[in-house]
């Protein structure tokens, strides 16, 4: 039994279209499937809980974005006997960039029927003091980051630009005007449990399992999906007349020769903050925390790729 999971919303619908396409491909082959239409990021969690109930193994085919896969993720119960094909149809699709996974949706439904090359990838886990944690395939980011992904997700304008397939771009836009504004925070960042860096100067701390983030931004660009290492990018101290022009560096990962970006590498950290700022995952954010702490995990999900 091969299955489906669709979320409709991606891209403006473009994912039911899409998942047209591939029915009729199926039923043109006589492959026997199941397929779960998702309504909310809650029947997304229903749907990974049940599916991973059990170790036994199964194919699974995601159709969506970096948000669909994160909600997926954190309604996993185990992840052995599960893997996983993706097709990419967010307005971001920074794991699909970072794992070198194609947007041509033909193409990479060949490779998962028919090629089956396996990926195994460990996730990243953010514990918000000690009674919330939350999954994430991509990064986790607190402070400017992560509000800039709040402002992108509650944006109208995110929804006319995913019309117009440009919705990568909000994050741009976003993040520029906030760069005029947003306040510096003091911050102290513990990585394997030594301090390596304390500011009062701090913009963001980001931690990655793979390099990108908010549509592109490649601020880990030495992370390898398989190095089995959470890798932080950490900006502090920056005057804000040179921000803007760091951004387009940072699209390409030249950023990290600049004075005040700093990279690290460990297994586990910690960053504790002067004041509540915002925390995404995946840039699914809601929250704001002066303290989370960050691990990779030890067992592993399987992609075909």
């Amino acid at each position: 039994m091969l299955y489906f999971l669709i979320n409709p919303s991606s891209r403006m619908r473009k994912s039911m279209r899409t998942w047209r396409g591939i029915e009729k491909e199926l039923k043109k082959e006589g492959i026997v499937y199941q397929a779960t239409i998702s309504k909310s990021q809650q029947d997304i969690l229903d749907f990974a809980r049940q599916l991973t109930s059990d170790e036994e193994e199964k194919t699974l085919v995601i159709l969506g974005g970096d948000g669909t896969l994160n909600a997926f993720l954190n309604g996993m119960q185990h992840t052995r006997g599960i893997r996983i094909g993706y097709l990419p149809l967010g307005s971001g699709n920074d794991f699909a960039r970072g794992m070198g996974i194609t947007t041509n949706y033909k193409e990479e439904m060949d490779l998962i029927l028919y090629d089956r090359q396996i990926r195994q990838i460990h996730y990243g886990t953010v514990t918000y003091r000690s009674d919330r944690q939350h999954r994430f395939f991509v990064s986790a980011g607190i402070g400017f980051d992560a509000r800039v992904c709040y402002q992108a997700e509650h944006s109208k304008a995110k929804r006319l630009l995913n019309t117009l397939g440009l919705g990568r771009l909000i994050y741009l836009a976003f993040g520029v005007r906030g760069l005029l504004k947003t306040d510096r925070f003091s911050a102290h960042l513990w990585a394997d449990g030594e301090e390596v860096l304390t500011s009062n100067r701090f913009l963001f701390t980001s931690f990655h399992i793979l390099p990108y983030e908010g549509g592109g931004f490649k601020f880990c660009p030495d992370v390898r999906p398989e190095d089995n290492l959470l890798h932080i990018c950490a900006v502090e101290g920056i005057p804000g007349r040179k921000l803007p022009f760091i951004i387009p560096q940072a699209f390409v990962g030249t950023h990290i020769r600049r004075k005040g970006v700093h990279q690290f590498r460990c297994s586990e950290a910690r960053i504790t903050t002067d004041r509540p700022q915002y925390v995404h995952t995946d840039g699914e954010t809601d929250y704001l925390y002066d303290e989370i702490s960050i691990s990779i995990s030890d067992d592993k999900v399987t992609f075909l790729n």
